[in-house]
């Protein structure tokens, strides 16, 4: 398993308290005040400090009035976005061209904080926290909590690829134009820190590829699993009537939600949901947390490849782009719910071979993914189960604790917050693998009961009675 605590130890000046929050609400009042100069409507809502405990919310946005249910409460026009075309309209741009556009992003962002009150985002950036609750950030010691997950592996993914692609952009950009990239505020924790920034406060459906962008003050909306509201892009036009604070360019915006229940009085916090289907590791990865109401235990299995070595290769990567996938899709175990249907259909195509591959041909090409959403033949769906509880056994084999364990230590308040966060994680990482090896042994179970292509071929051509009988008459076929 990769290793975030190894570096940790080569850049503990990454590593620091996030409880240490140096804002005040001058610093938001400095924020509203320029979003209200760029023509923003920041009536409704206003800045607060909502939960000043260690590891707390934070900062959040309340109802400054009385808003109804279905109501926008802040609309962000993209003039006052920060995105990848205003990243290469700055001066960083020319030395971002080639580049993917969170660093074209990040490396703006690095440069409008450098360049202080000079920066047309000043008040934005003043407003940004320093320090971050992601593992990203973690001391080696809060690291080691996470021992054996999910989370502690691609934490170390994210880490190790940040800090080589920090590396790489400063042998070949920074390095060589010091006077746009100056090393004191381009060096390796400021980059760590710009694509944290990034990855806690961008959001769907802005925070990919070309169209990622900041959205300042709609991104100080806290999360709660409890609501179902998510940022609505409203490209201009017409729709911008509707929307409010849209114009030109277009807007982002949230709502409340519709109804009474979205009703908020003056002074109510304003809550978002930064993914209805992200699973606590998903959210501790990029935000340093769970949700204590609304936990969502789980595991991510994947990207799975179809083996080049296998001799069907190309033809299953056919099949599942019919199917509507990617080449190595990923697929979500979500504890106390049953797999999607899509991971049991993948799994039997993973294991297509032998007599079963004719339905690779491509005549059957069209349909393939249709016919194989049902069991194939024993010895497929056989080998289909097994490769996921074996997969699913390999991988509780990995953890170096019990769930017993990980329970108490989540329960035991005397112990540090990001402790306690670790043995969550753990705990509904477990669950969501032992639910899915129990999933699947059931079916296992069931083999001799099911019904197969060639009896469901056979049925169809009324060859078949309904108790799985042959309906053929050698008589009648010699008498015709």
């Amino acid at each position: 398993r990769a290793s975030l605590g190894r570096s940790r130890a080569r850049a503990n000046a990454v590593a620091v308290d996030a409880a240490v929050d140096s804002r005040t609400q001058a610093d938001f009042d400095a924020l509203w005040a320029w979003l209200k100069a760029e023509g923003v409507d920041v009536g409704k809502v206003t800045p607060a400090l909502v939960d000043d405990a260690p590891g707390g919310r934070g900062w959040g946005l309340v109802a400054a009035e009385d808003i109804g249910g279905g109501d926008a409460v802040l609309s962000i026009p993209k003039s006052c976005w920060m995105t990848v075309d205003t990243a290469l309209e700055s001066p960083v741009g020319p030395h971002v061209t080639d580049e993917a556009g969170w660093i074209a992003l990040a490396l703006q962002l690095l440069h409008e904080r450098a360049v202080g009150p000079k920066s047309k985002w000043a008040a934005y950036v003043a407003a940004l926290p320093t320090n971050l609750e992601a593992p990203l950030f973690w001391t080696a010691e809060e690291v080691g909590a996470l021992a054996g997950t999910q989370l502690l592996d691609t934490a170390a993914g994210y880490d190790s690829y940040v800090r080589g692609t920090w590396t790489r952009l400063k042998d070949s950009v920074f390095d060589v134009n010091p006077q746009v990239f100056p090393p004191d505020a381009f060096d390796e924790p400021s980059f760590l820190w710009a694509f944290g920034i990034l990855r806690s406060r961008c959001q769907d459906p802005i925070d990919q590829g070309a169209t990622i962008a900041l959205v300042p003050g709609l991104d100080m909306v806290n999360h709660s699993g409890l609501s179902s509201q998510t940022w609505t892009l409203n490209n201009g036009g017409i729709a911008s009537v509707f929307g409010g604070g849209g114009s030109g360019g277009g807007s982002v915006l949230l709502r409340t939600e519709k109804g009474a229940k979205g009703l908020l009085a003056a002074g109510a916090e304003v809550y978002m949901n930064y993914g209805p289907r992200k699973i606590d590791n998903q959210l501790a990865l990029d935000h340093g947390f769970t949700d204590a109401f609304a936990s969502r235990p789980g595991y991510v299995l994947g990207p799975i490849a179809i083996p080049e070595s296998d001799l069907n290769c190309f033809d299953k990567m056919d099949v599942l782009e019919v199917g509507g996938l990617k080449e190595a899709p990923s697929f979500v175990l979500r504890a106390f719910e049953d797999p999607e249907p899509e991971l049991r259909i993948f799994m039997r195509l993973l294991n297509l071979k032998g007599e079963d591959a004719f339905l690779l041909e491509a005549i059957f090409r069209a349909e393939a993914w249709g016919l194989i959403s049902e069991p194939v033949s024993r010895l497929n769906e056989e080998e289909a189960c097994g490769t996921m509880i074996n997969g699913c056994e390999e991988a509780l084999r990995g953890y170096t604790t019990r769930v017993e364990d990980d329970r108490k230590v989540a329960e035991d308040t005397s112990i540090g917050r990001r402790a306690r966060l670790a043995a969550r994680v753990s705990m509904g990482e477990k669950q969501a693998l032992t639910d899915a090896m129990g999933y699947f042994s059931q079916i296992e179970a069931r083999l001799d009961s099911m019904e197969y292509y060639q009896e469901r071929r056979l049925r169809s051509l009324n060859l078949l009675d309904k108790d799985g009988n042959s309906t053929y008459d050698p008589f009648e076929d010699t008498m015709a």
